[in-house]
């Protein structure tokens, strides 16, 4: 987790997470950003000095929080916003993560999720397998690169050849074929991918 202090170049913005939870007074611009195999928090302090330390917090499933990275001493400024910006370098991949800004003894923000769809530790995951039909495949590549897809069954038919898909995560369903041991070749510029599945 690297934790980054911005020169304060933003002016105030409040932000309202939902329909139903108005964001805390002292937060602006609160936001989640997905990067490549990382996930950015930025927020702005308003309202001149707010806090004495700071806390994000990221959960799996919006309950039950850890801290992943702390900001100690006195936080934001009598004169003007204060932008902060922390990087979390290791977001558990595939998940929808949930984070929010503590403001030591002033309480919480918002609570804001993100989609991390992708992978970090491998090149490639197929999941689930076996599938009864639908399922995901996600290539560890920049978003937005453009995939080929062909899959045979375990006699060496092709029974899936698709062009023009974007990666990373491409969805897929083979629900009408038979159960058995699948082979895919996921074909990329300057790679390709294959490997194997169960169909239930």
């Amino acid at each position: 987790m690297r934790f980054v202090h911005l020169l304060p170049t933003i002016t105030a913005q409040w932000v309202l997470s939902s329909a139903s939870a108005q964001e805390h007074p002292f937060l602006g611009a609160y936001e989640l950003t997905e990067l490549e195999g990382r996930v950015r928090i930025s927020w702005t302090i308003v309202g001149g000095s707010t806090c004495n330390g700071q806390e994000v917090e990221r959960s799996l499933d919006g309950i039950s929080f850890t801290s992943v990275y702390r900001v100690d001493g006195i936080c934001g400024s009598v004169s003007e916003p204060v932008p902060y910006e922390c990087v979390d370098v290791a977001p558990p991949e595939l998940s929808e993560l949930y984070y929010r800004v503590k403001l030591g003894l002033d309480g919480y923000s918002s609570v804001k999720s993100i989609v991390f769809d992708q992978i970090t530790t491998s090149d490639q995951r197929f999941y689930p397998s076996p599938t009864t039909g639908a399922a995901t495949l996600v290539l560890r590549v920049a978003s937005g690169t453009a995939v080929t897809l062909q899959v045979w069954d375990a006699g060496g038919r092709v029974v899936m050849e698709r062009s023009g898909l974007s990666g990373p995560s491409i969805q897929l369903d083979v629900s009408a074929e038979r159960s058995g041991t699948y082979t895919y070749r996921a074909i990329t510029p300057g790679r390709a991918y294959t490997g194997r599945f169960v169909r239930e």
